[in-house]
């Protein structure tokens, strides 16, 4: 009996870490579009907030306007990874914490031909629940800074 007591307190934290981690990757709020103004520019936004958005991203589209962009909403802040998959624009990638930009990768190029275990991998520099995908050029074009503010509108 003691030993069935001995493997539900190995197995109950492994389902709810796995809990958390599925419902982290489902939608956050069932929104597609938004507005994002950094600097007093604004950006019409596209909003990826659920698994499949997400994956799929910016993969395909052919052309961002210099106010366009797609918005990247997760539910709780963690380290978060970018790459290039399917994408035929290069873009600027933005990382956002709690309304404020902490980094930015500028002028990212596709990666045509390059097979997914060989893509590059853009990291954040800290854990955040927000990332905002834009035209390349864009942040030097505005002159976005680190410590900028952000306002999202869903």
């Amino acid at each position: 009996m003691f030993r069935d007591f001995e493997i539900w307190l190995f197995v109950i934290p492994i389902i709810l870490i796995a809990t958390y981690i599925y419902f982290d990757g489902l939608v956050v709020r069932d929104i597609n579009v938004g507005k994002v103004s950094i600097n007093g520019h604004e950006f019409d936004v596209e909003v990826a907030n659920t698994i499949l958005s997400r994956q799929k991203g910016l993969s395909g589209k052919e052309e961002l306007k210099e106010n366009e962009g797609m918005l990247f909403v997760f539910g709780s802040s963690q380290p978060r990874r970018f790459w290039m998959k399917d994408m035929l624009i290069p873009i600027d990638i933005i990382w956002i914490n709690e309304g404020e930009i902490v980094g930015f990768e500028k002028n990212v190029q596709p990666e045509p031909g390059v097979p997914v275990g060989g893509l590059k991998i853009y990291a954040s520099p800290i854990p955040l629940s927000t990332v905002l995908e834009v035209r390349a050029g864009v942040v030097d074009e505005l002159g976005i800074e680190v410590g900028d503010s952000v306002l999202v509108r869903l």
